[in-house]
């Protein structure tokens, strides 16, 4: 079982998301198909070695307690997200289905060098009609290439769009650190204390016109990974640095603030015998990089507190096989938000037991509760069984089909947040759903 959990950690270090798993080079028809229609044709197309595939889905239907569709419930504020808020323990509280396929094209691959291209697209919508004609959206969420180990160095270069992140709390699907999604350009696996050294150039573009020409963000990103401090325990660290200039609107005559701000970031990657990993973070955001991200807002007008505003963070996330028959998921977060005389906190905890009836027969519960404090005290816990089939014992084993019952409780001060989202339940205390799902790394 200690090998699905290091291939795992290996595809974070390849900069794909931590569960997705590539198929074997050129032997899907979906892959032979792409290639005769788009790079055959092409008489200057470069020379391809192989292709991987890989992608993410989820999707399946619910049912609310009295009936109708399913509403998902959300404690707006938790892990500093807007709108109606992170879906923390998100098992059996997920109201859309979701895709992600990509491709990696790799033109030239040796022990010591690589050069690949690399694009991958992204749907998600509500699976109420059959065609999806309404409530969806397709976007194209990377596409880039990297060269790596060129004239005799190990450095990598990349430009383009890419998902420029590290690690996540899966339960939570909340990538924490160092996530940078955006187009920019990098140079990466630069030997340094015995760990690699990289630095990213991204940016971030809205559509507001201004005196500067259109209002952006440019932000400089530098990770240092995988420092041994002992035989199980590895340190990362990471700093960004962002900046958007002073301008004026030139529709509304709006004068802009010039926005900056900073994150600072460290975390301990602890070895749990191969069978697991414990992974305890601090983070330190200011100004237009308090959200720990690059979608700050660059058009600051005069008053705006966003320039004092100052987030710490603490996340602690655990996924461990205990033995032939338990494993589990663990998330613990804090999070405090300061600026002038106001303060927002955010803190959560979350377990995902899985209990092995048999290899491919799972027992799955998850349990999770959170309060975020912003002018009083709102709550949110929820409670979910999930037996499921898997393709292996495996924790990170998929595909998966569970069939789920969900339970959330919120307090009376949550009533009209939880309501906004679930307006079936605007004046009670508590819902439910039914359902099945899918999920599934390929």
């Amino acid at each position: 079982m200690a090998s699905g959990l290091t291939q795992c950690q290996n595809f974070k270090k390849m900069e794909l998301p931590c569960n997705f798993w590539q198929i074997p080079p050129m032997k899907t028809t979906i892959i032979a198909l792409f290639l005769t229609a788009f790079v055959a044709p092409s008489a200057h197309a470069l020379s391809i070695t192989d292709v991987s595939m890989f992608g993410y889905l989820r999707a399946g239907s619910g049912t609310n307690t009295y009936g109708g569709d399913q509403e998902c419930f959300y404690n707006q504020g938790s892990g500093g997200w807007g709108g109606v808020g992170r879906n923390e323990f998100r098992l059996g509280n997920e109201c859309s289905n979701y895709l992600e396929v990509g491709l990696r094209f790799n033109h030239l691959k040796t022990e010591k060098q690589n050069v690949f291209t690399q694009f991958r697209i992204a749907n998600s919508h509500n699976g109420d009609d059959s065609f999806e004609s309404k409530n969806q959206s397709t976007n194209f969420v990377e596409a880039f290439a990297e060269i790596q180990g060129m004239n005799d160095l190990p450095w990598s270069f990349w430009v383009g769009k890419r998902f420029y992140r590290d690690q996540d709390v899966y339960i939570d699907d909340f990538y924490y650190f160092g996530s940078m999604n955006g187009n920019g350009a990098g140079i990466g696996n630069i030997p340094l204390l015995g760990g690699e050294l990289s630095f990213a150039y991204l940016r971030q573009v809205s559509d507001v016109k201004t005196s500067k020409g259109t209002q952006s963000l440019t932000v400089y990103d530098t990770r240092l990974k995988n420092i041994q401090l002992a035989p199980k325990l590895r340190q990362n660290f990471w700093a960004a640095y962002g900046h958007a200039p002073e301008s004026e609107d030139v529709l509304t005559m709006a004068k802009y603030e010039k926005a900056t701000g900073f994150v600072v970031g460290t975390l301990l990657d602890y070895d749990l015998n191969g069978e697991g990993f414990n992974h305890f973070t601090i983070l330190y955001g200011q100004g237009v990089m308090n959200d720990f991200n690059l979608y700050g807002d660059m058009t600051v007008t005069p008053g705006d507190p966003q320039e004092d505003k100052k987030r710490l963070r603490f996340i602690n996330h655990t996924t461990y096989n205990v033995n032939d028959r338990w494993a589990f998921h663990l998330s613990l977060n804090y999070d405090r938000l300061t600026y002038k005389s106001a303060k927002e906190q955010w803190m959560g905890a979350a377990v995902r037991p899985v209990y092995r009836v048999t290899p491919t027969f799972h027992m799955v519960s998850e349990v999770g509760s959170s309060i975020v404090k912003n002018g009083g005290d709102r709550r949110l816990t929820r409670v979910t069984i999930a037996p499921q089939l898997s393709i292996s014992e495996n924790i990170w084993g998929r595909p998966v089909l569970r069939a789920f019952y969900t339970h959330s409780f919120w307090n009376t001060a949550n009533r009209a947040f939880i309501a906004q989202n679930a307006p079936t339940y605007g004046n009670k205390t508590s819902g439910g759903a039914y359902g099945f799902q899918v999920e599934t790394f390929f």
